[in-house]
């Protein structure tokens, strides 16, 4: 039924149709193709695989009313190869298959014909049919890349880089996914992955000799494989170069120095080199600048040209090679200069030893001066300049000690004074070789001096000096006395300042320690000090005989020297009584404070011994012997004995005898009675002239 609808309005479309003139055409039909299997317009096949289905789409529902069918043309020459005659499959699309069996490039349109009309689809369908080739063979090509040109007959121009042209096959005309190899000078150079079937390899650089090149084409989807080898000649071109070079004098703009010009040691000489090429290289140069001994000056690696300066030549005759090679290819040449050059003489300079005194004053060591080994040592170097520079020197000092090295010292300044630093050397003979060097021009002087260190010896002496203040203000000053009396009651006051100098031979500076001494007990110790004089101000002596040791001590080696004298300081107080012992017991004793003392006695002692003592601020006036009164109150026992003298130090004297007759029991009471008259200080004091009725008693009783 739905047919004849469609039957129906077709024949009414044709009455209407052939009632009216026409203008354009009587249905507006849209008509699009595509392939079955696929989106996409273009497809790509085998050539034994070059079939498939054709869709075409109408936007009217007439397809079972009209004709479809499709045109495939190869697009090479444009040939309608075949038509395929599409069926219908419902009202608004029709299908047909095609099958090719030639490779080529195809064109595909679908037509739809209705009532004498054809409506041409809107878009277009392409396939590519490949007969897939297993024996690949690749065409190579060359680009120089400098110029852009491909090689011809092979041969190329040398020492340039190329790029390699590369088509997989000229026959094929599909595109695969393509590996590829690039052998050069049978080594991997390259390889990689490609889709197209041309492409273009990364520069290669040719030099001057035969180059064989080989190319692999690998198809791994159609495993095709293919390998082209070519071998490349490099042209006969000339690749040397000449070499031109100049010396200046003063600078790089200075005049030409030839081989007859006059030249000084301190002449600054410049260098240019040029290289002129006979064929353009790509390379680098070594430039190689020697003297006449071989001995390199200069080696630098540039282009085209090459400065180098300033460099000073050596007094005599000098040559100077220029040796110049292209890294590329080898070439080299070189080319020399013979100059005179006459010695100046640029400065003068002089050396000098010196060591520091005590004082810290520079002392010139002389021939004959005496060095030892704790003398600050340093040496001094003075520069006289011939003519005006401000180039830094090299000082290099060489100290041997008995022939062999010792010391070395290398400075560098631009100063004319050079001064070392102290230094203290062992004991032994010395060679001292001092050389300035002037870098720039190589000028050198050489100096030399020997001299001797001994060890030290401790041979100091020791002065002394005492200055006494006055009342008015005024000084007396006793230079090395020996023995100095002081009367506090007179204007000669108890107030002095003590002076050390040290007196010595050698000079260097030492460190000294002074101290003072007053009857063996310490007054004064100084800290150490390195000076040789030393005052010990403002100080009053005890009273009475001082004996004074005053020393100074070289700390480096303890080495000390003391002095001795004496200070009498007058006084007023007579000696006193300071112990009483009867055989060996003490029966009295200033040091004690009992007033009464008790002797035990075992068994009676017949003439028992007695030691009586004195002492004073002063010394006591010597006695051979002293009288004694002894009183024994329980058998009325009333005798004088006389006690000889035991010894006497200083400011004691010592009593010693037996006292004869005399028995000494238990239960007695002794009273001892000396005349004080007997006992005098050296200033005349006694208790007699200050006391004349009372005399040295002492009482004790035995047990």
């Amino acid at each position: 039924m739905k047919n004849i609808s469609y039957l129906i309005i077709i024949l009414l479309l044709f009455i209407l149709s052939s009632c009216l003139k026409p203008v354009e055409s009587r249905f507006k039909i849209t008509v699009e193709i595509s392939f079955s299997s696929q989106t996409k317009t273009i497809m790509n096949k085998d050539i034994n695989e070059a079939k498939g289905e054709v869709i075409l789409r109408l936007d009217s529902p007439l397809a079972n009313i009209g004709q479809a069918y499709l045109n495939i043309a190869n697009t090479d020459n444009n040939k309608n190869i075949r038509t395929i005659e599409l069926k219908a499959i419902n009202e608004n699309t029709l299908s047909g298959n095609f099958e090719l069996t030639e490779p080529g490039k195809y064109e595909i349109q679908g037509i739809f014909s209705i009532g004498g009309e054809n409506y041409t689809s809107k878009n277009k369908l392409y396939i590519n049919v490949y007969d897939y080739k297993k024996e690949l063979e690749p065409v190579l090509k060359f680009k120089n890349i400098e110029t852009g040109k491909v090689l011809e007959n092979n041969t190329y121009d040398p020492y340039r880089n190329y790029a390699i042209l590369v088509n997989v096959d000229s026959d094929i005309v599909y595109n695969s996914d393509f590996f590829y190899k690039i052998y050069f000078d049978n080594n991997l150079v390259e390889n990689g992955t490609i889709k197209n079937k041309t492409f273009e390899s990364t520069p290669l650089f040719f030099q001057k000799k035969k180059h064989i090149i080989s190319v692999e084409i690998y198809d791994g989807t159609n495993n095709g494989f293919g390998r082209t080898t070519v071998e490349l000649n490099p042209k006969n071109i000339d690749t040397s170069f000449n070499l031109i070079s100049e010396l200046h004098k003063g600078s790089y703009d200075g005049p030409t120095i030839t081989n007859d010009s006059t030249l000084t040691t301190i002449d600054p000489i410049y260098v240019i080199t040029n290289v002129k090429e006979n064929y353009t290289l790509p390379a680098s140069y070594l430039y190689i600048f020697s003297d006449k001994d071989g001995e390199i000056i200069k080696e630098y690696t540039d282009k085209l040209h090459f400065k180098y300066g300033p460099i000073y030549l050596n007094n005599g005759d000098n040559s100077l090679k220029f040796y110049v090679k292209n890294l590329i290819t080898n070439d080299s040449t070189e080319i020399s200069f013979d100059l005179k050059v006459e010695k100046y003489e640029e400065f003068i300079a002089n050396l000098e030893l010196y060591k520091k005194d005590y004082m810290d004053r520079d002392l010139k060591i002389e021939v004959n001066s005496e060095i030892t080994n704790r003398d600050p040592v340093y040496f001094k170097s003075v520069i006289n300049k011939k003519y005006d520079f401000s180039n830094e020197l090299n000082y290099s000092f060489l100290l041997k000690k008995d022939g062999i090295d010792y010391k070395k010292l290398d400075i560098t300044t631009n100063s004319t004074i050079l001064e070392t630093n102290t230094m203290y050397l062992d004991p032994g003979n010395y060679e001292l070789t001092l050389t300035i060097t002037k870098p720039d021009t190589n000028y050198t002087k050489k100096l030399y001096k020997t001299f001797k260190v001994i060890k030290t010896i401790n041979n100091f002496n020791l002065n002394y000096s005492l200055i006494q203040k006055n009342s008015d203000e005024s000084t007396n000053l006793y230079y090395l006395p020996e023995k100095i009396y002081v009367d506090p009651e007179s204007t000669q006051l108890n107030d002095f300042d003590m002076v050390f100098n040290i007196d010595a031979n050698y000079t260097y500076p030492s460190t000294y320690i002074y101290a003072i001494n007053i009857n063996d007990n310490e007054l004064f110790r100084s800290n150490p000090v390195q000076t040789r004089n030393y005052k010990y101000t403002s100080f009053e002596f005890p009273k009475g005989h001082n004996y004074i040791t005053i020393f100074a001590t070289d700390t480096e080696n303890n080495y000390s020297v003391s002095k001795n004298f004496e200070v009498l300081v007058k006084e007023h107080n007579p000696p006193k009584l300071f112990k009483v012992s009867i055989e060996g017991t003490t029966v009295y004793s200033t040091e004690s404070t009992s007033d009464f003392y008790k002797l035990y006695i075992s068994s009676p002692i017949v003439n028992p011994t007695i030691s009586i003592e004195f002492y004073d601020e002063s010394e006591i006036v010597p006695k051979d012997a002293i009288n004694i009164s002894l009183t024994i109150f329980e058998n009325n026992t009333n005798k004088t004995i006389n006690i000889p003298l035991s010894n006497q130090t200083n400011k004691h004297i010592k009593f010693f005898g037996v006292l004869k007759d005399i028995t000494l029991d238990s239960s007695q009471t002794w009273e001892f009675k000396i005349d004080p008259s007997q006992i005098v200080d050296e200033f005349g004091n006694t208790y007699a002239n200050e006391f004349e009725n009372i005399q040295y008693t002492v009482i004790f009783k035995t047990k």
